[in-house]
């Protein structure tokens, strides 16, 4: 069960402790979601996580979960900074720390880590938003709009069937009550434009032990932007795994088995270094 995790920012965060835990994990989620689905879902990463001997801390994005602010509506740039103060807090409790974000929180852990890269042990990313394709017209509809009208809906809701091939996950999904409208919002999507391009430069001096995980089949983010990153990032210590017919949510989908072995794998070895 969730211990409350207050690290000064007026958000909801969480946290799980493990016996005898030897690291700390930090959990970003993605858009419309929240942290606490990453505990029944996903395959359970959480409780899986800490009988390995992690602590997972996580935080509900502003707009998201039970944080504060209208629903959906983030702005990204404020999240990187909540981000950054989350892993501050974590740095005082002399344990390695490990990132681990998906989709949106994908882009918000990759932006936080490449501003600042201090205290970091490694970083997994999930399906991340690293590439967001957009006509020209609708950039700039977005900004416009996202500062008078913020929580205004330009784009089609995203595609549950798209996220998994497993029937129970999809329909879990769409009756989860805590599932905010899956229309992404003007600010949301214009300030996650903003953090995403603004990050390209600063991937080139990424290095960072990172693992990469996507499906190629993934409706919900570019896997492109995945495979970008990795050829960009000179990181000595870098993986990226594509999975030919996996979906956006690869811990909810087929693969997930493997998926999970990946992670956790990655992560065991790179703790028993740190």
């Amino acid at each position: 069960m969730a211990e409350t995790w207050d690290f000064g920012r007026g958000l909801s965060g969480y946290r799980w402790p493990a016996a005898d835990a030897r690291a700390n994990v930090l959990l970003a989620h993605g858009f419309a979601e929240y942290a606490e689905r990453y505990v029944a879902h996903y395959h359970q990463l959480v409780p899986k996580l800490n009988a390995l001997g992690f602590n997972v801390y996580a935080f509900d994005l502003r707009g998201h979960g039970r944080s504060p602010g209208a629903r959906g509506v983030t702005d990204m740039r404020e999240a990187v900074a909540d981000h950054i103060a989350a892993r501050r807090a974590l740095a005082a409790e002399d344990k390695p720390l490990f990132l681990f974000g998906h989709s949106l929180g994908g882009l918000l852990t990759a932006a936080s880590a490449a501003q600042d890269k201090s205290n970091i042990a490694g970083v997994i990313l999930s399906a991340p938003a690293l590439s967001i394709s957009a006509p020209a017209h609708l950039r700039a509809i977005a900004g416009v709009v996202s500062i008078f009208a913020p929580g205004a809906r330009l784009v089609p809701p995203l595609d549950a069937d798209g996220l998994s091939r497993i029937p129970e996950e999809v329909a879990a999904y769409r009756k989860d009550p805590m599932i905010s409208d899956t229309r992404v919002p003007a600010k949301t999507g214009a300030t996650a434009i903003d953090v995403a391009e603004a990050s390209w430069p600063l991937y080139r001096k990424w290095t960072l032990p990172v693992l990469v995980l996507h499906g190629e089949q993934d409706r919900a983010t570019d896997p492109e932007g995945s495979k970008r990153f990795a050829a960009l990032a000179p990181a000595p210590d870098k993986h990226l795994i594509l999975y030919p017919q996996g979906r956006h949510e690869l811990l909810n989908d087929l693969e997930r088995d493997a998926a999970m072995s990946a992670i956790t794998d990655w992560l065991g070895e790179r703790a028993a270094r740190a």
